[in-house]
């Protein structure tokens, strides 16, 4: 298990708040949201959670595959609180990215719910949201939206979403270069994964890059990103037969490039096989040397 280095976060955070300065309104703004949300959340309030969301808006919940749009998004949270008493809920942000057009949300969220039949669980994790500015003295909508646990858990403790009415995710297609140089990085991902070659993986992240994956605490840094890579991926019995990561969107957000993605791994381990589907947020910046490399990502597992 690779250990979350704080003192590196907490410096990491100081540098970007210096580099990376927030509008105060709508930091308040986000701040006030989220604490609606967490009311209304716990209220049960099922039409009143929607009211950031569009017909645009892509959620990305765990172990659920991606929604688009209010009334997809509805009756997930239709589900969830059909199922469980959500106790409390709480976001606490640390990190606010204005990227011009769109702002990236980054935090840390707890929800203690009470599944019936079961005892009270604390599902607690990272989440990341992509709020899309508005024009003056109109309030900002979430474009995208994910979440996921910081460390494994038995999913019987949360609610069984059935996405069987949900539409396959739709390959996006494109003939723009910006575009299609964002698709490319992405093969070249696929080869790393595929060869096990951890430590070339993680040198596709920026130094200052945050990485947001299943089961895992925020790792934050080039320190903690290669430690995890090379850990994750080295070279064993556990082979991978087939891969495909896929670009689902992409989003000129002026400051960085943000692509929504999905991916399905075959994988295989001496007598054991299985599949790994899920979905991601990617957020791309160049390097001094023009190359497009991951600013921040966060992945779940369908």
């Amino acid at each position: 298990m690779i250990k979350f280095s704080f003192t590196f976060f907490l410096f990491a955070l100081g540098v970007f708040a210096q580099e990376n300065k927030i509008d105060s309104n709508v930091r308040k703004q986000i701040e006030s949201y989220n604490s609606s949300f967490a009311a209304d959340f716990t209220g049960g309030n099922k039409e009143a959670l929607l009211k950031a969301y569009t017909e645009q808006t892509i959620l990305m919940p765990e172990h659920s595959r991606q929604r688009t749009g209010n009334k997809s998004i509805a009756d997930f949270y239709k589900q969830w609180l059909d199922q469980a008493k959500v106790i409390s809920y709480q976001r606490t942000i640390l990190e606010l990215q204005d990227f011009g057009s769109y702002v990236l949300e980054i935090g840390n969220f707890t929800e203690h719910l009470d599944k019936q039949n079961l005892k009270p669980y604390t599902y607690s994790g990272k989440y990341m949201v992509l709020w899309k500015k508005a024009s003056k003295n109109k309030p900002m909508t979430i474009a995208a939206e994910i979440w996921g646990s910081d460390s494994y858990f038995d999913d019987r403790f949360i609610p069984e979403i059935d996405d069987a009415l949900v539409p396959p995710t739709k390959e996006f297609v494109t003939s723009d270069k910006l575009n299609l140089e964002v698709i490319e990085r992405n093969n070249s991902i696929k080869k790393l994964v595929q060869n096990r070659l951890g430590g070339e993986h993680a040198k596709m992240f920026l130094p200052d890059a945050m990485y947001l994956t299943y089961y895992t605490p925020i790792l934050s840094g080039e320190k903690d990103i290669t430690a995890y890579f090379i850990e994750h991926e080295k070279p064993g019995t556990l082979s991978i037969d087939q891969i495909s990561i896929r670009t689902s969107g992409v989003i000129n957000a002026q400051k960085a490039i943000v692509e929504f993605g999905y991916y399905s791994v075959d994988w295989s381990d001496g007598d054991k096989k299985g599949n790994v589907k899920g979905k991601s947020i990617n957020v791309w910046k160049r390097n001094s040397n023009g190359e497009l490399m991951l600013f921040r990502q966060m992945v779940n597992h369908d």
